[in-house]
């Protein structure tokens, strides 16, 4: 990928974010995290699907699975994990499961005007194949819900360690920015950047845009799909997005901050 395509992209991203109508909810196909909480007793279960393909041509098919418990008020749990099915540009393949990641979310405030919402998500990614790093999860979260404009914020760290007996260890740093413009009351487009760069001095970062919509079949359910793009030499070409996300209701009368999920 040329380093000249991060400009245009930028571009249309910013046209799409000065767009955004009503409020939004981050998710699927969003990486950049939210700072709602589900309320008490509520789960949300998302399944996705994503092809990617590298710039050194490498295809991984990849299948995963979230589930999200809200056990408390202003708490989450969640537990995340994924399969992958990858095609090396020499026709070898290889599949094999993902780290299985268990974190905890939570918000501080209700936002208002210029003033965010601001959350916070921690947590651990286990592997599960030898030697694989235990990774501790930090993401600091903000949201602006003012009217017309939702935007969504974050910045966070991967952290590795040896603890699962690893000799080396990587830590990642990451950020991002993502914005939705409802259309209609059941569908929204979606827009986002993202940053992220390996602590290693000779590691490049990598820069990605993506596009997509999201649809709400109905209070609980809702459908998702976007293509994510590569803007520099050492990020994947393409990444094609596509999931579905269930919402079971258990205490209604649970807050959770505009905008939140």
């Amino acid at each position: 990928m040329e380093r000249s395509k991060a400009a245009p992209a930028a571009a249309i991203f910013l046209i799409v974010l000065t767009g955004i109508h009503g409020l939004a909810l981050a998710g699927h196909p969003f990486v950049t995290e939210d700072p709602g909480a589900q309320g008490k007793g509520n789960v949300e279960v998302e399944f996705s699907y994503e092809y990617q393909k590298a710039d050194d041509g490498t295809k991984v098919h990849s299948l995963g699975n979230g589930f999200t418990l809200g056990v408390a008020p202003k708490l989450d749990l969640a537990i995340g994990y994924g399969y992958d099915f990858t095609k090396a540009p020499d026709g070898a393949r290889d599949r094999g499961m993902g780290d299985v990641e268990a974190q905890l979310k939570t918000f501080f405030n209700e936002g208002k005007d210029l003033v965010p919402t601001f959350g916070l998500k921690g947590g651990v990614s286990l592997p599960v194949e030898e030697g694989g790093q235990t990774t501790i999860l930090v993401t600091g979260i903000a949201e602006w819900a003012f009217e017309p404009f939702t935007v969504f914020a974050n910045v966070g760290a991967d952290i590795g360690t040896r603890l699962a007996g690893n000799d080396e260890r990587t830590n990642v740093y990451r950020a991002s920015v993502a914005g939705s413009w409802a259309v209609r009351q059941s569908l929204a487009l979606v827009s986002e950047l993202l940053w992220e760069k390996q602590s290693s001095p000779s590691e490049d970062a990598t820069v990605e845009w993506m596009a997509g919509a999201q649809w709400s079949l109905n209070e609980s359910m809702t459908l998702d799909a976007g293509v994510r793009f590569g803007l520099t030499d050492d990020s994947p070409d393409y990444t094609v997005l596509l999931g579905f996300t269930w919402a079971f209701q258990g205490d209604k009368t649970a807050a959770a901050p505009a905008g939140g999920k």
